[in-house]
């Protein structure tokens, strides 16, 4: 079998083929654009290209064409030898990631996902764009008024916030800026804008058998279980609760040498949209739901270690559960979930 080394562009792709004894047999570039069309006239071959904007798309295209696909993640290239000594070209790229392929039959790959799952993650993520989008005027629009000395109350998640600020500002005699006139008017089109995806977001996940099961979690909307859908595609690709944790980065990291263990901080790594919505789902659990036994197992913890820790805990808990409810087809079960249980009202503490 030959190996097929690609390094992806935006208008060409460098491309070289070596066979099974790493002897050079093509080097060519092609129009990515037309790099689909290419891989169907080749022989059945091994392609390895690095994980970028591109690759799911040429991924895809080779694996119709029944090639063996490898998709190398970014962290990992710079081992196999792309950028070594400081010399970095895209014909010397794809020449390194062909040469990796015949060295070694197990190059590590990272997931392909399914285009239903990429078509609800792009809406998720188009989602929160708008709404940084939307946070950002705010944050604006708050400071020049911080600035002028002017308060306002409320929270700016509707146009109630935007009519609050015109209706303070008009009755200024100075009146109301032009500039934050025209902040005002993208923040009210922003929100119309992300009520439509909101919308786009419930018809989905009322479409979807496993959006509707995920849903019966405490705390977990349309927009929690399209996310954690559409991230994790597969549920079968981790082995383990602890793997999906891992994923997750919803677990300490570990700084352990000469035989002495230190735990540290929450790792920065993992989906950081769907890590910040499960934790926003363990808060919305945390205050609706206080006699579930999640909850009160994670109040218990709060008792020892702070509530901060508790809700990180609980994010975490709630990813696996859901996880195993997905994996195993079964619908959510409190008792299964945890084992703590109140023994009487009192000692249910008010949610906060």
């Amino acid at each position: 079998m030959e190996h097929v080394g690609l390094d992806l562009g935006a208008l060409h792709t460098h491309v070289v083929v070596m066979d099974a004894q790493a002897e050079l047999k093509k080097r060519t570039k092609v129009r990515t654009e037309q790099l689909a069309e290419w891989l169907r006239k080749q022989p059945t071959c091994r392609v390895v290209m690095e994980a970028c904007t591109q690759s799911p798309a040429i991924a895809r295209a080779a694996l119709a064409s029944h090639h063996e696909t490898v998709i190398v993640p970014g962290q990992v290239v710079r081992a196999l030898g792309v950028g070594a000594r400081g010399i970095k070209t895209d014909d010397r790229d794809a020449e390194v990631l062909a040469r990796a392929s015949v060295r070694n039959e197990h190059l590590p790959s990272v997931h392909l996902r399914s285009e239903e799952s990429t078509a609800m993650r792009e809406l998720i993520a188009a989602r929160a764009l708008l709404l940084k989008s939307r946070t950002t005027i705010t944050l604006s629009v708050k400071s020049w008024m911080r600035g002028q000395l002017i308060g306002i109350k409320g929270r700016a998640t509707s146009n109630a916030f935007s009519d609050a600020v015109r209706s303070t500002l008009l009755k200024r005699g100075e009146g109301m800026p032009s500039t934050i006139a025209m902040l005002l008017e993208t923040y009210d089109h922003l929100c119309g804008q992300i009520d439509k995806l909101d919308e786009q977001v419930k018809e989905m996940a009322a479409h979807d058998a496993t959006c509707q099961l995920l849903m019966t979690v405490p705390g977990v909307g349309p927009c929690v279980s399209l996310a954690f859908r559409s991230h994790l595609d597969d549920p079968t690709r981790f082995e383990s609760s602890s793997k999906l944790a891992s994923y997750l980065a919803l677990v300490p990291g570990e700084n352990t040498t000469g035989g002495k263990i230190h735990r540290t901080g929450m790792i920065k790594a993992g989906p950081t949209y769907l890590k910040a919505l499960l934790v926003q789902s363990a808060w919305a659990a945390w205050r609706s739901r206080p006699n579930e036994p999640m909850v009160l197992w994670a109040r218990a913890i709060a008792g020892k270690r702070g509530r901060r820790i508790a809700i990180i805990a609980l994010a975490r808990k709630l990813g696996v559960v859901m996880w195993s409810m997905w994996k195993n087809r079964t619908k959510y079960d409190p008792s299964k979930a945890s084992t703590v249980r109140a023994t009487s009202a009192s000692e249910v503490s008010q949610p906060s």
